[in-house]
């Protein structure tokens, strides 16, 4: 058994490694580019800049202060996404804290970086060196976590059925103004749209807005991204979805780098951005309720405790739970099933 201050101690000092004087993590980072365009170096950082703030040790301690370390450890597989950076990390860190051993495939989009990290791991702590195996097929495992598509879900679901399993599919996120937003944070909902270029479930891709509000002066927030264009894989989006658009004569706004469509969809495609007008925030409330099951996370000014700040959609918390499934929750009941 692996003591919890140890485990601790362990993510700490791994988060003390994670800067750009740390040859080896920039060699990981610059070779997940050359595997995956999608990943630049500068989102990279970005999202590992974010990990090292949040793993502080009074972070990780109230994080995982109302669990207890298992003294039955269980192998559970981990199935990583690699659609932004870091995917995945998160069921590692749980997965670890509770005391359990973690048997992971990993992305291949996303391979190198994680690889890294549980390499360090290891070094810091030789206790971890049998509760971290990296598989190219999952085997012998006493439960599952599994992060995918819509179609994944279905054949995680299928494939693990005799498992104890928490399983992921897609899911985006929303934003609700309410016609008193600054300017500052309009450019922060920005941030929610188009970090990562739009790719993660937490990426807003519908924004509900008062019938009064002109749609332009949020567009207008966004000018800080237009650079976003000049990635070839996001350009040959927006030229295919704006072909699209044209060809079927829909009505829809271009900024130049991203194409808004009036349209109750939560399922924009990439390159492009849903917005709604709203005359009563009960229209907002059933459109949430309708697609709950859908809706990963809820930007801006909406009377909701499960609404997050402006800009925080791609900084979660640590309690900040993918698919809102306490993953903590999952791994304590393993040791009754």
């Amino acid at each position: 058994m692996i003591l919890r201050e140890d485990l601790v101690k362990a993510f700490c000092r791994l988060s003390s490694k994670l800067d750009l004087t740390n040859q080896d993590l920039v060699d990981a980072i610059n070779k997940t580019f050359s595997n995956n365009s999608w990943l630049t170096p500068e989102n990279y950082w970005k999202s590992i800049n974010h990990w090292k703030s949040s793993l502080k040790k009074e972070n990780i301690e109230d994080f995982i202060a109302k669990y207890t370390v298992t003294k039955n450890p269980q192998t559970i597989g981990v199935i990583m996404a690699g659609n932004i950076p870091m995917v995945g990390f998160h069921d590692l860190l749980c997965i670890l804290l509770m005391g359990h051993k973690a048997q992971i495939k990993l992305s291949s989009e996303d391979p190198y970086v994680i690889s890294y990290f549980t390499s360090v791991l290891k070094t810091i702590n030789s206790n971890l060196k049998d509760r971290i195996i990296i598989a190219d097929k999952l085997h012998s495992i006493d439960g599952v976590i599994a992060t995918g598509s819509n179609n994944s879900y279905r054949y995680f679901e299928s494939y693990f059925k005799h498992l104890p399993r928490l399983l992921r599919k897609n899911r985006k996120s929303i934003a609700v103004l309410d016609g008193t937003e600054t300017e500052k944070e309009l450019k922060l909902l920005a941030d929610d749209v188009l970090t990562y270029y739009g790719l993660g479930c937490r990426n807003v891709s519908q924004i509900f807005i008062p019938s009064d509000q002109a749609i332009e002066k949020v567009l207008d927030a966004m000018i800080n991204y237009r650079d976003v264009i000049n990635h070839h894989k996001y350009a040959n989006n927006y030229t295919y979805h704006k072909a699209l658009l044209l060809m079927n004569n829909e009505q829809h706004l271009d900024t130049g780098f991203l194409l808004p469509k009036e349209r109750r969809n939560i399922l924009a495609p990439l390159a492009c951005i849903h917005y709604e007008y709203y005359d009563t925030i009960k229209e907002v409330e059933t459109f949430i309720q309708e697609n709950k099951e859908d809706i990963q996370c809820i930007v801006g000014n909406y009377s909701s405790t499960k609404k997050i700040p402006f800009g925080k959609a791609q900084s979660p918390d640590l309690k900040d739970f993918a698919d809102n499934i306490n993953t903590l929750d999952f791994l304590s009941t393993l040791d009754s099933s």
